[in-house]
């Protein structure tokens, strides 16, 4: 932790060793538009559009190339703007998840420039048992943490194993350090009955506790010194001639500290397109009501939309 939790320009480094990426057969493709909108009862609202040109493309789950993204935020009549150039790589099974995907960028506009990026890494030790590391350093997304320059490390690991072929459970663990020198632990606990499988139907059951630490003085954004969370989903998933949808809601309860419970809502939707084919098609629309900066209550609700398209063949 003295060390930054993880210098995230090593981390990225040791990512580009430990992997392969060379270009496959120069197969180009284009991603755009690439955007992500994002806005909450705090009123602040987020929006980031992208564009990523891929010298190598195979499918929707194995590529790698370069993105540019531009970032405003807003609240209150107030505006920051930012951009990103990154370098970006995935090659994930499509059936179970695992493999590699990363990203390093270099964000400037918001007051000051960052290095940031994203890394996973996951593998299977055996049938049963799947384990998986992370890191992940970006600005904090909150208007008073972007006025201030505060961004944050996080690095984490998870595993999981598969009691029986219809329950899996999932554990993880990870450690978050801020720029203004606040510290995050959160251990996160998950089940998943394979309910209906003929149906695509799944019970799921998520646990996660947190600890933080409160700023002396100004809140500039939500770190609670204990948070804990329970939350009791219903999943459904459906194929149609390669297309993928995926849906889940959730209800359950947050309690922060010595204070009372409080009512957590989750709703997600997915819809993917065939992997393999010369256009790839994600789209993802969520909401989430729970405890926030100003207390319960707190609305998030997001979009995602990418389609990435073949240039030659």
């Amino acid at each position: 932790m003295r060390d930054r939790l993880a210098n995230f320009a090593a981390l990225t480094c040791l990512a580009l060793g430990v992997v392969n990426t060379s270009w496959a057969q120069n197969t180009w493709a284009l991603t755009a538009p690439q955007w992500n909108h994002s806005h909450d009862s705090d009123g602040l609202k987020i929006d980031k559009w992208a564009i990523a040109a891929l010298p190598s493309y195979q499918s929707g789950v194995q590529w790698q190339g370069f993105e540019f993204q531009q970032q405003r935020y807003r609240q209150n009549n107030n505006a920051l703007d930012g951009q990103t150039l990154s370098y970006v790589a995935q090659k994930t099974d499509p059936l179970t998840g695992l493999g590699y995907s990363y990203k390093a960028g270099w964000n400037q506009g918001l007051n000051q420039s960052l290095l940031t990026g994203e890394f996973s890494w996951g593998q299977a030790f055996n049938p049963q048992l799947q384990w998986g590391i992370f890191a992940n350093r970006d600005w904090v997304e909150s208007f008073g943490a972007l006025q201030n320059n505060i961004h944050y490390d996080l690095v984490g690991g998870n595993v999981d194993y598969q009691i029986h072929p219809r329950f899996t459970t999932v554990a993880s663990l990870t450690q978050t350090r801020f720029s203004d020198n606040q510290n995050r632990q959160q251990q996160r606990l998950r089940a998943v009955w394979d309910a209906l499988p003929d149906h695509g139907v799944t019970l799921q059951w998520a646990y996660k506790h947190q600890l933080g630490e409160q700023n002396n003085g100004q809140r500039l954004y939500f770190n609670p010194e204990r948070l804990d969370e329970s939350i009791v989903f219903v999943g459904w998933r459906k194929r149609i001639e390669g297309w993928q949808l995926y849906a889940r809601a959730g209800r359950g309860s947050q309690k922060v500290t010595d204070q009372d419970s409080t009512p957590a809502r989750v709703t997600e939707v997915n819809l993917t397109s065939p992997l393999y084919g010369d256009q790839f098609f994600k789209l993802r629309l969520g909401s989430t009501e729970t405890i926030g900066l100003n207390g319960p209550g707190y609305v998030y609700r997001y979009a995602d939309v990418q389609w990435t398209f073949r240039l030659n063949r």
